[in-house]
């Protein structure tokens, strides 16, 4: 598993811009951690749950018709129509999320680094094989 995490910047508006910074995640699986993916059927597992990103206006993203988000799903894929950082997302390409002020994007930063991808690699690792049986006595 190869990631590469780096900063990137956008404005947002035309008059009043604001300039937005996020986090661009790119993560290069292995052929065997990418068989794992597919065998089990994780594409879909939520690694991380995140909120509406700085750039997308949540309450219109909740409220749109279900043929817009059909529609999304279709093009996008299923997980599309959430915000949490699945396999299929990190498998699709780079995912980028943004936020409304750099210490936000330092924060998620560390916490993909620190926590989330560690913990991802060790849940492809423990889907390697299946449960053996074992016996004991107490």
């Amino acid at each position: 598993m190869k990631i590469d995490i780096r900063p990137v910047e956008k404005s947002k508006g035309f008059v009043f811009g604001k300039k937005l910074h996020g986090v661009e995640l790119s993560v290069a699986f292995s052929d065997e951690e990418t068989a794992i993916i597919s065998e089990r059927k994780l594409g879909s597992v939520v690694l991380m749950d995140r909120d509406a990103p700085a750039d997308v206006d949540a309450e219109k993203h909740a409220n749109r018709g279900l043929a817009k988000m059909v529609m999304t799903a279709a093009v996008s894929g299923g997980d599309a129509n959430h915000f949490g950082l699945t396999f299929n997302k990190l498998l699709r390409g780079p995912d980028v999320y943004f936020f409304s002020t750099p210490i936000e994007a330092k924060g998620y930063m560390a916490e993909l680094k620190e926590e989330i991808l560690p913990l991802t690699k060790a849940y492809l690792e423990g889907n390697k094989e299946a449960a053996t049986a074992d016996s004991f006595e107490l």
